[in-house]
């Protein structure tokens, strides 16, 4: 039941974020700021969905996917606190709860929560890791006949 509802979140999360992003299409078109920088907004936005929306198919074996829908609720809560806090914006509620509701289900129905912390590179672990040298092999007695 939990992968079946896991599917039905990721696909919801990504539909939203796609309609999301073809409904900002018409609110860029008076100031296209991030086509001036070189990005497109509503094109990323979109391309997250999509992503979501197909690795909803098969969630364990498209983790990064999980990740990044995860990543997404907490990084809505940091824009729209940023926004408000520095430049006295107004702060959107609703975006904080899609985000951080959608974010909260993933984690919670996905089946190996453990898994969604990425591994520790080789180096971090050779360093975290304490190992003792081998003890000094002792010559084997011998006995004179």
């Amino acid at each position: 039941m939990k992968r079946l509802l896991l599917t039905i979140g990721m696909l919801l999360m990504g539909m939203a974020l796609v309609g999301g992003s073809a409904a900002s299409l018409v609110g860029t078109t008076l100031l296209p700021l991030d086509q001036q920088v070189g990005t497109h907004t509503s094109a990323a936005g979109a391309v997250l969905g999509i992503g979501l929306m197909a690795a909803a198919v098969n969630p364990a074996g498209n983790i990064a996917w999980v990740r990044a829908g995860i990543l997404y609720g907490l990084v809505v809560l940091a824009f729209e606190l940023g926004a408000w806090r520095l430049w006295g914006a107004e702060f959107h509620i609703g975006p904080v709860v899609f985000g951080l509701a959608f974010s909260l289900l993933l984690i919670a129905l996905y089946p190996e929560r453990k898994a969604l912390v990425p591994p520790m590179t080789s180096s971090e672990t050779a360093s975290k890791t304490t190992t003792t040298p081998p003890a000094p092999a002792s010559p084997e007695p011998t006995s004179s006949a």
